[in-house]
C-alpha cells in the first residue's frame, strides 16, 4: 500500500504533508478577492494550514510576497494598560513586517536605506519575538527614531520637516503612534506588487491570562484587529497593495464587548467545510486514491464510498438522529467530530493500521479506530472550551469534563426543567438563584457544539456546527437538549466495555 499521508502531529504548524496534499475548498480565491481583514473558524479548521500554503506558494495567485508572522508570548507586556498593549502589539507587526520586506528585498528602492539605517540604530535588526521587541521599546520611550537624511518620499509624513530633501543628518521621530509607522510605511511600498502578512497566535497568550485580566485581554485582541482593518484601508486608498490578515477563533467574537465587533464579524472569511471539500481533503491524503489522483477528485463523493461504503455505517447513524448527507460516512464524521479537517484526519490516522488496500472498510476497522480518536476529541474539546469555562468561572479540567459528559449521556436528552436540575447540582448552584449562571453554561455549551437542541422528539437533533438553527434564551424552554453524537456515543461504548470488564472480573458466587 502507498504511503499514508497522515502524521500522529495534525497542527498545521507540524503537518510534513501539508504542502503535498493541500486543498482549497475555494477559500483562497474568496480571500483574494475580497477586502477581509480576518479568517475565522474553530480550532482545526485550517487557518494556519491556509496561510502556511499561500506562504510557500506565493506566485501561483499572484502575489509577490506571504508571510506567516508568529505573535506569541504577548502577555509579557500584561502588567501595561489596554492601550499601550495594543499599540506594542501593532509596533511588533510592523516592525517584523518591515524586517521581512527588507530582508526580501520588497521594499523600492529609495526606502531601502532609510529603513535598513532605521532597524540598525533602534536596535530592532535582531529582533525576532515579542519579549525582545519589548525590551528594546523600553529604551525607546519618547517613541522610534533615525538620524539620517531623509528622503523626499518620507516627507509627506514628517511635519518635522519643511521641505526640499535634507542635506543634514537630523534625528527624526517617525514613530510616536504605530499609526506614524504606518504612514511611512506606505510610502515605501512599491505599487506594482502585492503582499499579504497573516498574523497567527494572537490569541494564544489567553491561556495565561488572570481570570480578572481575561475579558481586557480580548478585548485588546479586538482593538488590534479594529487598528490593522484600519492600517488596510490605509494601503487600499493609497493605492498599495498590502494587506493584513488576523487568523481568529471565531469563538473571541462572542467574548468581545463594544460597537465594532459585528463590523469585525462581517469582515472576517470563516472557513466552513462541506461533504464535497471534506472527501477531496481525505482523497489527497490516503494511499487509495494516489494513483489517479485526479480522476479521483473529480468525483469525490464515489471516491470516498468506495472505500467506505454506505452499509457500513447505516446502523450507527440512524441512532444518531443528525442529518444525513449523500455519504454516510460523511454523515458519520459530522456527527462524531465538529466537522474539521483536523478531525477528519486525526480519525484516518487512527484507522492507519486498520485499513488494507485489498478491500474496503468494515464496521470492525471503524470500532476499532474510534477508541483512539475518541481520547484525541476529548482533550480538543476541553482545550475548544477553556476560555468559555473561566468566563463562567468553572474550569473545566479533564477530571471534570468527563463528569459532564456521563452526566449528559442520556440518550434521549433532557427537557430544559430536567437539564437546568442537573446543571445545578453540577455546577453547585440552586436553580432560582443560579438561573442566570445556568442559562450562560447553556448557551456556551451550545455554542461549541457539546449539547445540540430538537425542538420536539420525532425531529433531528440540530448542533451549531451543522445547521443554521439559533438558540436563544426563549427557545431553551421549549427544547430537548442531546449530547452531541459522538461524545454521546463514545460514552456509551466506554460504559458498555467498563460494565463487561467489571464482570469478567468478579469472582463467581459460591454456593
Amino acid at each position: 500500500m502507498s504511503e499514508f499521508r497522515i502524521s500522529k502531529q495534525t497542527e498545521a504548524e507540524k503537518d510534513q504533508y501539508l504542502l503535498e496534499c493541500f486543498h482549497d475548498a475555494g477559500f483562497i480565491n474568496e480571500l483574494l478577492k475580497s477586502t477581509s481583514s480576518i479568517i475565522s473558524g474553530r480550532k482545526g479548521a485550517g487557518k494556519t494550514a491556509l496561510a502556511r500554503f499561500l506562504e510557500n506558494k506565493p506566485l501561483d495567485y499572484g502575489l509577490d510576497y506571504v508571510c506567516r508572522l508568529s505573535v506569541r508570548n504577548l502577555d509579557v507586556s500584561a502588567d501595561t494598560e489596554r492601550h499601550e498593549r495594543v499599540n506594542s502589539i501593532l509596533f511588533f507587526i510592523l516592525i517584523q513586517s518591515i524586517q521581512k520586506l527588507l530582508e526580501k528585498e520588497q521594499l523600492s528602492s529609495e526606502s531601502k536605506k532609510f529603513w535598513g539605517d532605521f532597524l540598525i540604530q533602534n536596535n530592532l535588526q535582531a529582533v525576532s519575538d515579542y519579549e525582545t521587541f519589548i525590551e528594546s521599546k523600553r529604551t525607546h520611550t519618547s517613541g522610534f527614531s533615525i538620524k539620517a537624511k531623509i528622503a523626499a518620499w518620507l516627507m509627506g509624513s514628517e511635519g518635522s520637516v519643511n521641505g526640499g530633501e535634507s542635506q543634514e543628518s537630523t534625528r527624526t521621530v517617525i514613530s510616536n503612534t504605530p499609526a506614524a509607522l504606518v504612514s511611512a510605511l506606505i510610502q515605501s511600498l512599491p505599487e506594482n506588487k502585492k503582499f499579504v502578512f497573516f498574523i497567527d497566535d494572537i490569541s494564544d497568550y489567553l491561556d495565561s491570562s488572570d481570570d480578572d485580566q481575561l475579558s481586557d485581554d480580548v478585548n485588546a485582541i479586538k482593538d488590534v484587529l479594529l487598528n490593522l482593518e484600519t492600517y488596510n484601508m490605509q494601503f487600499l486608498e493609497a493605492n498599495k497593495n498590502m494587506r493584513f490578515v488576523s487568523l481568529i477563533r471565531n469563538d473571541l467574537f462572542d467574548f468581545m464587548v463594544g460597537s465594532n465587533v459585528n463590523k469585525l464579524r462581517t469582515d472576517a472569511l470563516e472557513l466552513e467545510w462541506n461533504e464535497k471539500s471534506f472527501a477531496s481533503l481525505i482523497i489527497r491524503r490516503l494511499p487509495f486514491f494516489a494513483e489517479n489522483l485526479e480522476d479521483h477528485l473529480r468525483n469525490p463523493l464515489e471516491a470516498i464510498r468506495s472505500q467506505f461504503p454506505d452499509e457500513v455505517f447505516s446502523g450507527i447513524i440512524e441512532k444518531f438522529d443528525t442529518k444525513h448527507y449523500a455519504l454516510n460516512f460523511y454523515s458519520y464524521m459530522v456527527a462524531i467530530s465538529f466537522n474539521r479537517p483536523r478531525d477528519f484526519l486525526k480519525f484516518c490516522y487512527a484507522m492507519r493500521d486498520r485499513l488494507s488496500d485489498k478491500h474496503p472498510a468494515t464496521a470492525e476497522n471503524i470500532d476499532s479506530a474510534e477508541g483512539e480518536y475518541s481520547d484525541y476529541f476529548n482533550k480538543e474539546l476541553r482545550d475548544e472550551l477553556f476560555i468559555a469555562s473561566r468566563m463562567l468561572k468553572h474550569e473545566l479540567d479533564q477530571e471534570e469534563l468527563n463528569r459532564l459528559i456521563d452526566l449528559l449521556s442520556q440518550e434521549n436528552g433532557f427537557s430544559s426543567g430536567q437539564l437546568r436540575s442537573e446543571f445545578a447540582k453540577y455546577l453547585g448552584v440552586r436553580t432560582g438563584v443560579g438561573h442566570k449562571k445556568i442559562e450562560a453554561f447553556i448557551l456556551e455549551l451550545w455554542r461549541y457544539g457539546v449539547i445540540g437542541v430538537r425542538e420536539e422528539r420525532p425531529s433531528l437533533i440540530h448542533f451549531k456546527y451543522m445547521s443554521g438553527f439559533v438558540l436563544t434564551i426563549d427557545k431553551i424552554k421549549h427544547s430537548v437538549f442531546c449530547l452531541h453524537r459522538g461524545l454521546w456515543w463514545f460514552s456509551r461504548k466506554r460504559q458498555s466495555k467498563k460494565m463487561v470488564k467489571d464482570y469478567s472480573q468478579t469472582p463467581p458466587n459460591t454456593p
